[in-house]
């Protein structure tokens, strides 16, 4: 069965728009959101919330890098029939510095191509451009690109698991997810991973660290308590991220594979479709991550009735994301207009980054100290020594004066 390249389209979009509403209020508390904007209903100015941070301000409406990225993966993957990383570098070193084109690049977005153990969630969003390749991703294109971005065994095997969701859901065209799907899924990324170690070694994994992780998230997607409440759903999720990180966590939205991952499926089977993406962002934390995550899979569900249509409207850039998307629905995008799609986004972000300077210009700089630390300890050594002679001296005079 093929897919459906219109549904994979909508996917993107929704990324493109989970990322854009997301990612300027990435890292905030839940209760500071809340405090500062009530309710989120729309594209949101961060500049209240940041207090002193204001030099992490991102403009709303606009996607950062993560978006841009996938965006090019998908654009590329749609001209070959499997996936190498070696043209996506070759298409981002026409523009030299990758940070003049990707707005915010870190992790993986600063430099694509360098592999990394840190457990971060980044590659799970770029999954579904795997469907945009022009056959049936194969198992080495499905291990190539997990472990080109991330060598991370947690995150290795939650990148296969969300992959055969999306498969599973877009392929057999549910409408739902169950804890059988879920199970059935989870079975499906074990016996992946069991069955192809040696493709995982060759790739630069570690096929024991991964089989390990796999047969952590098989056990713990087995008794997912997705009637429970969001603290003990929080609790039981932890028990088994904390086998794959240094840190102790107390909330699941932080980012890391194992706790993304179960916490998006839980929003998806916990809250509307009309209020799902607003309420994910009232999460807090690691929402630039989260957001996507829940918006590809309620998308994958529902199609675009799972995007507020306000959203596609006003984000920045609509015309020409309308366009790309177009051409790739319909496979005829070119290596020449990709050039001149970001060629604009350089534009962008370039206008992005005079509007933060524009902002922190009304920042007074902390004024110096007059002294440096080193003038401060020599000037008491001085005052010492004269406070020392005065008293000499006073001291000599008196006995001057008795003679």
């Amino acid at each position: 069965m093929t897919m459906d390249r219109s549904r994979l389209t909508q996917i993107l979009h929704s990324i493109i728009i989970a990322d854009a509403i997301a990612s300027p209020l990435d890292n905030l508390s839940a209760e500071h959101i809340h405090n500062v904007f009530g309710t989120i209903h729309d594209y949101t100015d961060p500049t209240p919330a940041l207090k002193h941070k204001l030099h992490t301000w991102k403009k709303p409406a606009l996607y950062t890098a993560l978006s841009q990225y996938v965006l090019l993966l998908c654009a590329i993957n749609t001209n070959h029939h499997e996936y190498t990383h070696q043209p996506i570098e070759d298409f981002i070193s026409i523009f030299g510095d990758s940070s003049d084109i990707l707005r915010h690049p870190l992790g993986m977005l600063h430099h694509p191509g360098s592999p990394y153990n840190a457990p971060t969630a980044e590659t799970l969003i770029i999954m579904p451009s795997l469907f945009f390749l022009k056959r049936i991703p194969n198992t080495e294109s499905i291990i190539n690109m997990i472990l080109t971005h991330n060598r991370n065994a947690a995150t290795c095997v939650a990148s296969c698991y969300y992959y055969f969701m999306l498969d599973t859901i877009i392929r057999h065209q549910l409408i739902t997810l169950d804890m059988t799907v879920l199970n059935d899924i989870a079975t499906r990324t074990l016996q992946f991973v069991s069955s192809h170690s040696s493709e995982l070694f060759v790739s630069g994994g570690n096929p024991q660290d991964i089989h390990t992780a796999a047969q952590d998230l098989y056990s713990m997607m087995q008794h997912l308590p997705l009637h429970a409440d969001e603290n003990q759903f929080t609790n039981y999720c932890l028990s088994y991220t904390h086998r794959w990180s240094k840190h102790t966590f107390t909330r699941l939205t932080v980012n890391h594979a194992f706790t993304l991952l179960p916490l998006a499926i839980y929003c998806i089977l916990t809250i509307n479709k009309e209020n799902l993406l607003f309420a994910t962002v009232h999460k807090g934390g690691n929402i630039s991550l989260l957001a996507p995550l829940v918006a590809t899979i309620a998308c994958s569900l529902y199609g675009e009735d799972a995007i507020p249509h306000h959203l596609m409207q006003n984000i920045i850039n609509k015309k020409r994301i309308l366009q790309l998307l177009d051409l790739l629905r319909n496979r005829s995008i070119t290596t020449h207009y990709l050039t001149e799609f970001f060629q604009n986004e350089k534009k962008l972000t370039q206008k992005e980054h005079e509007e933060l300077e524009s902002k922190l210009k009304h920042i007074a700089p902390k004024r110096p100290s007059s002294k440096q630390s080193k003038d401060s300890s020599k000037d008491i050594t001085q005052h010492v020594i004269e406070s020392w002679t005065k008293l000499d001296k006073a001291k000599w005079k008196k006995e001057r004066r008795k003679r």
